[in-house]
């Protein structure tokens, strides 16, 4: 016989405990990461529909005012090529390097505007 072992985030419920699993997992959804508040494409794809544009990198839809990305100096238009040493291809290399990162953490932004490379600094 075999008693289920489920791992959230380092704690353990053995067995099917319905209020741990239920506490658990709460706990893990607070624990996400910092919002950005930028929203985001990949750039080939919106290059692929709206015409010749950069061929990698995260797309700036759109940017929430007094949000990180705001507070950075990104604008509409602009393609995140790179967040501190990590190249960002598409919009979920974006997710996945800002996923790995905590509140408050200073970020360095690599960026294209009106295709100039550009970088920018600042707080998640």
């Amino acid at each position: 016989m075999a008693v289920p072992v489920t791992d959230i985030d380092g704690n353990l419920v053995v067995g099917f405990d319905p209020q741990q699993l239920e506490y658990y997992l709460s706990q893990a959804k607070s624990a996400q990461a910092p919002s950005f508040g930028a929203s985001v494409a990949d750039a080939a794809k919106y290059s692929a529909a709206h015409g010749p544009g950069v061929l990698s990198g995260a797309y700036v839809g759109a940017v929430k005012p007094g949000m990180p990305a705001a507070q950075a100096g990104l604008k509409p238009g602009d393609v995140i090529t790179r967040i501190d040493s990590t190249t960002v291809n598409n919009a979920s290399d974006l997710g996945l390097a800002l996923s790995r990162l905590e509140k408050g953490a200073r970020i360095r932004i690599s960026f294209i505007r009106e295709g100039q490379p550009r970088q920018a600094e600042g707080l998640l």
